[in-house]
C-alpha cells in the first residue's frame, strides 16, 4: 500500500518542480521529502523523477505522471470526505419549508414529521397548506423548498421528482351500508348526498369527469374548499365523499370506513413531490425530500 505522507509530499514536489519549494509550502524538512520519494520509488521499482546534472525544475518521469494521476484522485477522494462529514453536521440542522394539500394534514403529515424529527431533531418545519395552483406559485417563486400536491406543474420552473398515482375512496360513516362493501361502483353514488370540492380546488376537475362518464348527478348536500371538512362531514354521517386513500395507521379510526371506488370513468389521482427546477437544495432538505419520497412509495405501494 502507497504511504499517504509519501504521496503527499510527491505530490508537492510534482507541483512546484523543487524539493527545497515543496519542503517551504509543507513546512517540513527537504531531507524528509527526498527520504520518503526514494521510498516510493523503492516500492514501486521505478523513477520518479528525471534526475540530471544542473537541472533546475524536476521533471515527471513516464512512472511519475501515472502516479500523480492516483495521487490527485485520492486528494480529490479526501476532499469529499471533509465535504460529506462536514455536511452531516450541517444536515442536523437546518428549516424545510413544505407546501402540502389539505388532505394530506390529518393523516399522512403528522405521523411523517414525528418520524423524521425523531431521527433529525435539530430540523424545523415551515408548512404551508394551500391548493395545488397556489403551492406551485409559491415553489416557482423559491418561497417554498417542496411541495406534495395533486396538481402537475404547468411552468418550467418547478420539476415534479417523485409521482405516484392514487385510487380515490368513498369515505363514509361506519354505520353507512356502504361500509360492509369491498368496494362500491362510482355509479351507485348518484343517489348518495355528497361532499364535494368547490372550484378553488384543482381536483375538482376529476370529479366532474369522473361523473361525466359515469353518467351520474351528485346530489351535492355541502361544496366546499376544505378536505377536512368534507371528510369530518363524511365522519359524522352527514353524507358521502371522495377522498384519498387512507394514508394512516394500519387501520383507519374507529367509525370511519374508506371503500374502495371502482367503475367506468374513475380516474387515479396523480401525487406530485416537487421541488424548484435546477435549484442547488440544502443537504437538510435534500434528506428531508429523500425520506418524504421514500414514505410516499410505501403508502401507495399497492395502488
Amino acid at each position: 500500500m502507497i504511504n499517504s505522507t509519501g504521496l503527499r509530499y510527491f505530490a508537492g514536489v510534482a507541483r512546484v518542480g523543487s524539493i527545497r519549494r515543496a519542503a517551504e509550502d509543507l513546512h517540513v524538512a527537504a531531507s524528509a521529502i527526498s527520504r520518503q520519494i526514494h521510498l516510493l520509488e523503492e516500492d514501486l521499482g521505478s523513477p520518479l523523477f528525471e534526475r540530471h546534472r544542473g537541472q533546475k525544475v524536476m521533471k515527471l518521469t513516464a512512472a511519475g505522471e501515472v502516479l500523480l494521476v492516483y495521487a490527485r484522485s485520492v486528494e480529490n477522494g479526501l476532499d469529499q470526505v471533509r465535504t460529506d462529514i462536514r455536511s452531516i453536521e450541517t444536515m442536523q440542522r437546518g428549516t424545510v419549508r413544505l407546501g402540502i394539500s389539505e388532505s394530506f394534514t390529518r393523516e399522512f403529515l403528522p405521523q411523517f414529521l414525528r418520524t423524521f424529527h425523531t431521527q433529525y431533531p435539530g430540523i424545523n418545519f415551515e408548512v404551508v397548506v394551500a391548493g395545488g395552483a397556489k403551492l406551485m406559485e409559491q415553489l416557482s417563486k423559491d418561497e417554498l423548498d417542496i411541495s406534495l400536491s395533486y396538481i402537475s406543474p404547468d411552468t418550467f420552473d418547478v420539476t415534479v421528482v417523485e409521482q405516484r398515482f392514487i385510487k380515490p375512496c368513498l369515505l363514509v360513516s361506519g354505520s353507512h351500508p356502504f361500509a360492509k362493501r369491498a368496494f362500491v361502483d362510482i355509479s351507485e353514488c348518484g343517489d348518495e348526498e355528497m361532499a364535494l370540492p368547490d372550484e378553488t380546488l384543482t381536483i375538482r376537475g376529476s370529479y366532474v369527469r369522473m361523473f361525466a362518464k359515469a353518467k351520474i348527478k351528485p346530489r351535492g348536500v355541502m361544496v366546499t374548499n376544505s378536505f377536512e371538512l368534507m371528510r369530518a362531514s363524511a365522519a359524522a354521517g352527514l353524507c358521502v365523499a371522495i377522498v384519498n386513500k387512507y394514508f394512516g395507521g394500519p387501520k383507519p379510526p374507529r367509525g370511519l370506513k374508506y371503500v374502495p371506488l371502482r367503475g367506468k370513468g374513475v380516474e387515479k389521482w396523480p401525487l406530485n413531490i416537487c421541488v424548484h427546477t435546477d435549484r442547488n437544495l440544502p443537504v437538510a432538505v435534500r434528506i428531508f425530500l429523500e425520506h418524504l419520497q421514500e414514505a410516499v412509495r410505501r403508502a401507495t405501494a399497492d395502488d
